[in-house]
């Protein structure tokens, strides 16, 4: 494929991750009026966002096997469908039992999807530059982390939660109509696909890294807006250094990308260490608000290329299929969140939160080491 029309698609992808990834955290900011509308408590509507993550990280895997035989485009164009239709159905659901039934079907389109797109990314990229292609992609979730929750919030306010629900079915609809129109289709390997764990253990321990990174990073981050209003900054300014945070995920990627081809192994030791770094600096600047700033600012931003990172990593060690390596980096990934969020919970009230980051610090940790160690047995060209 010529260079031109694989960017072209490749940044078809990227929108569309970014509308994924909105429809997935756009919800938190209307759960408190989810939660007058059908008068549920807080932990009942969390549920629309926890058993989400659980969907993905259990389904990613056996659903991307499921489909192997189904060609590849018509595959993602579906997913996009059933996203857009989840989110109308949401509009209009008319008690909680149905509002979580729509977000269910959101949740398994939303395993798939992802699994497809890392090795749709993988498949039109041009000669030599896989990891700057999935990089590309990569920036549609920094710019949905960015976006989505303080625009679903906006949204809210603005139109009501169910018009909101209808926003995102519409963006996602048109994502659709821009793959199908500009996205090259491409071929895969139906056989191939029939590998449950292309690359061996190889994959896993790589996947497992990912993993690991992603727990002991939420192990701290899912507590970061508490952490920054109890150093005193003010609650009026949280929404604008959230946003501050995410343009620092963007920023770390666009760095890193362009070196991801011709040093494939050597993030996975440089991106860890950072966050390892910074993360133990969080705990010494807490509660400082001014140097905490800073330094959460640089550690949001050292996190930016983590996707990437592993990703580039895990399609070289699956390359005959690489959409079943990136089901596995998906489940992984939301497995990390989830327990990260819960582990972080109970530092958080047992110690604080310069205690949840230094645990969380040495999860990621033991993801560096096991990569320094196990060089030999990881490095990819």
């Amino acid at each position: 494929m010529s260079p031109k029309p694989a960017w072209v698609g490749l940044t078809v992808l990227s929108i569309a991750v970014f509308g994924a990834i909105t429809i997935e955290v756009a919800p938190i900011g209307l759960l408190p009026d989810i939660m007058t509308a059908f008068s549920v408590d807080k932990a009942t509507a969390g549920l629309l966002v926890s058993m989400y993550a659980g969907l993905v990280a259990v389904s990613s895997v056996p659903l991307t096997r499921l489909t192997r035989h189904v060609a590849r485009k018509p595959l993602l164009l579906v997913t996009l469908g059933i996203f857009s239709a989840s989110n109308l159905w949401a509009s209009v659901a008319g008690s909680f039992e149905v509002l979580v039934a729509a977000r269910t079907l959101g949740g398994l389109a939303h395993a798939l999807f992802f699994a497809v797109v890392i090795g749709y990314a993988a498949r039109i990229a041009p000669e030599g530059q896989t990891g700057r292609a999935i990089a590309l992609v990569a920036t549609g979730t920094s710019i949905g982390i960015v976006l989505g929750l303080p625009a679903g919030t906006a949204l809210g306010e603005l139109i009501g939660w169910r018009f909101t629900f209808a926003s995102l079915g519409i963006l996602v609809g048109l994502c659709g109509v821009m793959a199908m129109t500009l996205l090259p289709p491409v071929s895969h390997d139906a056989e191939a696909g029939k590998q449950f764990v292309p690359g061996g253990g190889r994959l896993i321990t790589i996947a497992g890294l990912a993993g690991l990174c992603f727990l002991g990073y939420y192990t701290l981050y899912t507590y970061v807006s508490p952490m920054l209003l109890d150093a005193g900054l003010p609650k009026a300014w949280l929404s604008a250094a959230l946003v501050a945070f995410g343009i620092a995920g963007f920023i770390g990627i666009r760095v890193v990308a362009p070196h991801l081809d011709n040093r494939p192994f050597a993030f996975m030791v440089i991106v860890p260490a950072t966050l390892v770094a910074l993360q133990a600096s969080i705990a010494i600047a807490y509660p400082a608000l001014w140097p905490l700033l800073i330094v959460v600012f640089l550690w949001t931003g050292a996190f930016g290329p983590v996707n990437s990172t592993y990703q580039n990593v895990l399609v070289r060690v699956g390359k005959d299929n690489p959409e079943m390596a990136g089901a596995w980096i998906n489940a992984m990934c939301n497995l990390g969140i989830g327990a990260g969020g819960a582990l972080g919970g109970m530092i958080v009230m047992g110690a604080s939160y310069a205690g949840a980051g230094l645990i969380g610090a040495g999860i990621i940790a033991i993801a560096l080491a096991i990569a320094v160690f196990g060089r030999r047995a990881l490095t990819v060209s």
